[in-house]
């Protein structure tokens, strides 16, 4: 016989996923992510592991440079988009959180743009202090103002937030002038429920009782 001896003799071996080439290719060009992918070639009669067949994907996406869809909310538009806006100067919508909640630095130059542009935010960030301040400075005649003000607000969610304190105003005016807390109550309730949840129905009401229950004579251990 003429020829490569080990060539003649090799036999033509394809790995599961190799058989799928075509369609995992078209897959990820399109956007498709790799999990709804392993499940088509599932149907289709794959039978090799999904690590084995996310490998594969992988190696694909690095080979051809391909641009994927990493969670199914994304698209390759979605992906293209965030990286044309990282060529561009701008705020983050998580640094915008920040700077109302924890009252993160702002450049100048973008405060003074935000509060232009969207006034809103301005509102959020004054509604945000003064509430703060009534609890800081436990002060009731600053609560009576902010629920009187904010009830007229033009933003829906917060004239529904001060329409709320009006209604349970007793507990609010508690809490705003107590030292005393709920918040022991709740963080014990809490644990008690991850016990609970720990043995997922398959004990009785004797063990439960057992491992909720505090003996001050037990032993650790």
């Amino acid at each position: 016989m003429n020829g490569d001896f080990d060539a003649l003799c090799r036999r033509e071996l394809l790995s599961g996923a190799d058989r799928y080439y075509d369609y995992i290719m078209k897959s990820l060009a399109s956007g498709m992510i790799r999990k709804d992918i392993y499940r088509e070639i599932k149907k289709q009669g794959y039978s090799g592991q999904v690590s084995t067949a996310y490998d594969y994907m992988n190696k694909l996406i690095e080979a051809h440079g391909i641009e994927i869809a990493v969670y199914r909310s994304a698209s390759i538009e979605s992906i293209s988009r965030k990286k044309q806006l990282s060529k561009f100067d701008h705020v983050t919508r998580r640094s915008i959180f920040r700077f109302l909640w924890m009252n993160d630095a702002v450049l100048s130059g973008y405060r003074e743009c935000l509060m232009e542009k969207y006034p809103i935010i301005g509102e959020l960030y004054k509604c945000i202090k003064e509430f703060r301040r009534i609890f800081k400075e436990k002060s009731l005649p600053q609560l009576y103002l902010f629920i009187d003000r904010y009830k007229k607000s033009n933003v829906k969610e917060l004239a529904i937030f001060a329409a709320g304190l009006e209604k349970d105003l007793e507990a609010v005016e508690n809490a705003v002038i107590s030292d005393l807390s709920n918040g022991f109550v709740e963080g014990v309730n809490n644990k008690l429920k991850m016990i609970k949840r720990t043995m997922y129905g398959r004990c009785g009401q004797k063990l439960l009782t057992a491992k909720l229950m505090y003996d001050p004579h037990s032993k650790p251990g």
